[in-house]
């Protein structure tokens, strides 16, 4: 009984190739066939799971990667109304930019203003509109600025070409022989004919006289370059100034000279003191401006500002 329970958990499987062949017998256990049967049910249906699972990712992941495109679409939209909100705000910023330049540079230029814009106290402001007039107001600012901004490049490129006539005008000035030559004084004999102070015959005088104390510092009425830096005959100490291609300054009887030959110097820099040396009376500077080679009266370049700040 007991031999054939056993028998019974198993089955006998025979096989032969042929008849004349040697049959092979095997036991096949039952439990482990379930078992194996089970199993390979079980991997079946894991496989199919883990295949659904990967399907519905692989469609997410498609479903998903269309919402990226549709966003990217959208970011792309945003972006280039963002490029174009900036382009024109960098346009502004520019216009800006070129106006706060061109202050700058008018700045620079150190252009007088008249005294009675200087002295007079200001006041003023915008005359606001009543409550009735407030949006036909409002409408015709809005469309004066509108006309602005189409003037805007017409009135910048206008204001460029002022400010370098300006600047143009303020380089040709660094040349001209206006800067008074002496921190102070009075003119005590000026340009042309005139009594000898010692002879007391009629000669004429090459430019004119400025008469201060001693050691009264002497500037250069321009920038230029030193050609003459020493002693000058009858002219005493003296500093000759080469400006360039039209003018010629000369600066006679000092008493120091602070500058050398082949010095560059700046308009209003000191170059030596007052004094008395050579054929002098006293204390004074001889002021000459030659001009292409000629003498002219350095009376009108000497009051140049003051003149300017007349009219």
């Amino acid at each position: 009984m007991q031999t054939k329970k056993e028998k019974s958990k198993t089955w006998t499987i025979f096989l032969s190739s042929g008849p004349q062949k040697p049959v092979k017998k095997f036991n096949l256990s039952k439990k482990l066939f379930y078992s194996s049967f089970v199993f390979v049910f079980a991997l079946i249906m894991v496989v199919g799971s883990l295949t659904y699972i990967i399907l519905d990712l692989n469609n997410k992941q498609s479903q998903l990667y269309g919402q990226i495109e549709e966003q990217e679409a959208e970011l792309v939209q945003v972006q280039s109304a963002n490029t174009a909100l900036y382009e024109e705000a960098l346009e502004v910023q520019q216009t800006i930019e070129e106006f706060k330049d061109f202050e700058a540079r008018l700045s620079e230029l150190e252009l007088d203003l008249p005294e009675d814009l200087q002295d007079t106290d200001g006041s003023g402001g915008l005359e606001l509109p009543s409550n009735e007039s407030y949006l036909e107001h409002t409408e015709e600012v809005s469309n004066n600025l509108s006309e602005m901004k189409k003037q805007l490049p017409e009135m910048v490129d206008n204001f460029e070409q002022t400010v370098s006539a300006l600047a143009e005008y303020e380089e040709q000035l660094k040349f001209i022989p206006t800067y008074f030559p002496a921190e102070e004084g009075r003119i005590s004999s000026e340009f042309g004919n005139r009594s000898d102070p010692f002879t007391g015959q009629s000669r004429f005088h090459s430019g004119a006289d400025i008469a201060a104390p001693l050691e009264t510092p002497i500037y250069a009425a321009a920038e230029g370059e030193v050609i003459l830096a020493g002693r000058n005959g009858g002219y005493g100490e003296t500093v000759v100034i080469d400006h360039g291609e039209t003018y010629e300054t000369l600066y006679a009887h000092l008493n120091s000279i602070d500058v050398s030959v082949g010095d560059r110097v700046e308009k209003g820099e000191e170059i030596g003191g007052m004094g008395t040396t050579g054929r002098s009376t006293g204390v004074h500077l001889h002021y000459e401006i030659i001009r292409n080679g000629e003498h002219v009266n350095p009376y009108l370049y000497m009051t140049f500002h003051d003149r300017d700040e007349e009219e």
